[in-house]
């Protein structure tokens, strides 16, 4: 079970004995980074005992000592002269690192290729978009400042990324996007999508066996209803992970979301 999920139960519970303990042993052993979760509504009762609400606040100024801010990491096209971008956001437990070599193929496409990341710890050393979305608005818009000159923007993500990427491109800021690729695609609350700017081209890659994949037959339909131009491919057998050939992929999804939109 999942640090959340049983924090609900013991707020469910009312064992806040036992919750203020658990919250102790994950800050202790190092675990207790992500606490956008702490302010869950169904957490309401733990912010109500002494003891928990102490652990809480030690979690939460240990993520404000470390002043995370927003990284991006940009590999130019190597062609002279203004090029697209191509800018990708990491999953909920990851980074621009690790991120940046799956992206890196759409340099030989004349992209240029950024690859951001997010001012909010999900472990010690990973990363997350979480809620509020003011602060990830924030961190999008200090990134969008460190981008080099460029033409045409394709947002794209992985998971929790992917999500982002799609609300930030319908959004329109900081980037005005013209698509967005998202891969393992993390289905948020549909009735939350931003309202649109313009109209998209939204390619979308995930695994049949992706538990995520249930929600996308909603997504497809609110964003084509909406006039938005949207492909969707399940790929059989695959998780909640890039395929393997997902380098030999990434020109079809790009040429997907790169044709103007009627």
């Amino acid at each position: 079970m999942d640090t959340l999920s049983e924090l609900r139960l013991r707020a469910e519970r009312r064992d806040r004995a036992g919750a203020a303990a658990y919250l102790r042993a994950e800050l202790d052993a190092g675990r207790l980074w992500r606490v956008s979760l702490l302010s869950d509504p169904a957490l309401a009762p733990l912010w109500e005992d002494a003891a928990c609400r102490q652990v809480m606040e030690a979690a939460q100024d240990r993520v404000a000592a470390r002043a995370f801010r927003p990284e991006v990491l940009i590999e130019e096209a190597g062609e002279p002269g203004v090029r697209p971008l191509l800018l990708v956001l990491h999953g909920a437990r990851s980074t621009a690192a690790a991120t940046l070599p799956l992206w890196r193929p759409a340099r030989e496409l004349g992209y240029t290729v950024a690859a951001a990341q997010s001012s909010q710890p999900a472990t010690e050393d990973s990363f997350c978009w979480d809620p509020p979305r003011a602060r990830v608005w924030q961190d999008l818009a200090a990134i969008a400042a460190r981008l080099p000159a460029h033409g045409r923007v394709v947002l794209a993500g992985f998971s929790q990324g992917a999500w982002i990427a799609l609300q930030a491109a319908l959004r329109g800021q900081p980037f005005p996007a013209a698509g967005a690729v998202m891969i393992g695609t993390f289905v948020g609350a549909i009735a939350n999508l931003e309202p649109a700017s313009r109209r998209l081209r939204i390619a979308i890659l995930n695994g049949g066996d992706d538990a995520y994949t249930e929600s996308l037959g909603e997504l497809r339909k609110v964003l084509s209803d909406r006039g938005h131009h949207v492909m969707v491919e399940v790929l059989p057998g695959l998780g909640h992970a890039y395929p393997d050939d997902f380098a030999a992929r990434l020109p079809g999804l790009l040429k997907t979301v790169s044709r103007s939109a009627n």
